[in-house]
């Protein structure tokens, strides 16, 4: 039986990251499915790196930010927790590499509607499944728990490696970082030291990978940067010296 959740409001809590930068990300949501949206100020435009799961509207939560800014929302990489919320941006980019994963949906709320490979990456992990659902709270009274699985999209630009991201006074660089997934990317603000890393790099959990000797070279590429602070697509920010020695410890597991 699926428990009644109470509505949880707002979707998204917003924490300032210092720099014009703000994270968002959805307390109501099962911690190993949690994912970190980053928002970044512009003078001319505003970036939003990544877009969570899309069970509840990120769009709100970035409008009370931006000021009637345009927006470019970039997904550093293709998963469903990553990109359930690009549907709601005009300007929607990724890898080309990544495209197709866009419309392929891919999470369910339901514990016993999990499929095999969701509760494969648990265990991977080393995380809890969920005792029945997902949640602890639901966006609206009126949503539809067992019926919900990630929205589908498609890109309306994408991006590649050397690319700029011009937001006017601050301008970001794509990295292409294969490895996690094919189209994985960075996005680096070398004017400060800034980078944003999806799940090429955290810290404080399991890294993971499809194509172990492309990670590997995308990891010692990132050892090699001059870095200031590093927000990852999971958990919390750090520095370039943590930076290094995570890699070093991914390394030695990939072997």
């Amino acid at each position: 039986m699926i428990p009644e959740l109470p509505v949880g409001h707002p979707w998204f809590a917003a924490q300032d990251a210092g720099g014009g930068i703000t994270r968002l990300i959805e307390p109501y949501v099962d911690p190993f499915l949690g994912s970190n949206v980053w928002h970044v100020a512009g003078t001319e435009r505003d970036l939003v790196v990544d877009t969570a799961n899309g069970i509840g509207p990120l769009l709100p939560a970035v409008d009370a930010l931006s000021g009637g800014r345009p927006v470019v929302a970039i997904a550093t990489h293709g998963h469903f927790d990553h990109v359930g919320g690009l549907h709601e941006f005009d300007d929607r980019r990724c890898h080309r590499e990544d495209a197709d994963m866009l419309d392929q949906g891919g999470l369910r709320l339901l514990r016993d509607a999990f499929p095999d490979w969701l509760v494969e990456d648990y265990a991977w992990y080393g995380s809890p499944l969920p005792d029945v659902v997902a949640l602890s709270a639901v966006p609206d009274a009126d949503f539809d728990v067992a019926g919900w699985t990630t929205p589908p999209t498609e890109a309306t630009a994408f991006v590649d490696e050397g690319d700029a991201i011009d937001l006017g006074d601050r301008s970001f660089v794509v990295l292409h970082t294969p490895g996690h997934s094919p189209g994985s990317i960075c996005l680096l603000d070398d004017a400060n030291g800034t980078i944003f890393t999806g799940d090429a790099i955290y810290v404080d959990a399991r890294l993971g990978w499809d194509d172990p000797a492309a990670f590997a070279t995308s990891l010692l590429r990132l050892r090699g940067l001059d870095i200031r602070v590093v927000h990852s697509g999971h958990g919390r920010s750090f520095d370039g010296a943590e930076l290094r020695t995570a890699v070093d410890a991914a390394l030695r597991e990939l072997g």
